[in-house]
């Protein structure tokens, strides 16, 4: 009786076993919408890195490169089934809303990692809500806001609108080539890089707990002892730029100078106009 329990927990085991072990299925997508009409993209994603660059041509393409295990491709289905893309009105929504996860990836039945690369005019706003994976864009000058979880971010753009961009678990990179307007960097766990044009007018809030701050530009530094935290204005202070970080460097550069360390401001010395203090009295001699 004893050998025929354990023949059935082996047998059972051994389903379980084979229950968890799915195919892997790998996907190439590609899709194109007319250009003209379409002023935001929005793009929700769980697993996978999104890349968008500007684009002169009459359309927006979109290459997909999709790995998927236990999901096989569905044919009939738009996208193959793996993700929507919507057009409505003026926006275009790509990617998938509501499948995050929860448990250790060994009981996953549905683990569908994405690359986006999409290219789209110039002047589109971008809205990107991801989880794990990389964020970069390229020539995107609309207004742009960025959020993820576990990856890096990289932006580059003319300048010409705000941008918001936030992490827990990675770097932050942006470079404003023209112009700044404005922008929101923050992260947990990563450096903070921010590139602004020489002639860029801003009032710059940096913070920070663990980690160096660097900056090219002749600040005018207001620091704050005991939370890190520097906060100053340069060409007259006219748009925000608001730097926060945890574990992780702060570089601010003007695109060419070498980085000079911001550190806490020193007590002020007194002025050689300023009145001296008494000289302590001669202590007197008893007889």
């Amino acid at each position: 009786m004893r050998m025929m329990a354990v023949d059935r927990a082996s047998t059972r085991n051994a389903a379980i076993r084979s229950s968890l072990v799915w195919e892997e299925y790998e996907d190439h997508i590609e899709r194109q919408w007319p250009a003209s009409g379409v002023h935001r993209l929005s793009i929700r994603e769980v697993d996978g890195s999104v890349q968008v660059e500007a684009s002169q041509s009459s359309e927006i393409s979109l290459t997909a490169h999709v790995v998927a295990r236990g999901i096989a491709p569905n044919k009939k289905a738009p996208n193959d089934g793996y993700f929507d893309s919507d057009l409505d009105g003026d926006t275009l929504s790509i990617g998938r809303r509501s499948e995050v996860h929860i448990g250790l990836p060994i009981f996953r039945r549905n683990d569908v990692n994405i690359e986006y690369v999409l290219k789209v005019p110039a002047t589109v706003a971008l809205t990107v809500h991801t989880v794990n994976g990389r964020v970069a864009s390229r020539g995107i000058d609309g207004e742009t806001q960025v959020m993820t979880v576990n990856g890096p971010i990289d932006i580059e753009s003319a300048g010409t609108s705000e941008l918001e961009a936030h992490t827990v678990n990675g770097g932050v990179t942006a470079r404003f080539l023209k112009t700044f307007q404005g922008a929101s960097l923050k992260t947990v766990n990563g450096r903070v890089e921010a590139t602004l044009p020489p002639s860029a007018s801003f009032a710059c809030d940096l913070s920070q707990v663990n980690g160096d701050f660097e900056a090219t530009f002749p600040l005018n530094i207001h620091s704050h002892p005991g939370n890190r935290r520097v906060s100053g204005e340069v060409n007259g202070g006219k748009y925000e730029l608001r730097i926060v970080t945890v574990n992780g460097d702060i570089h601010l550069d003007n695109g060419g100078s070498p980085a000079i360390p911001v550190a806490p401001s020193a007590p002020v010395a007194p002025s050689a106009s300023a009145p001296k203090p008494p000289a302590p009295a001669a202590p007197s001699q008893t007889p």
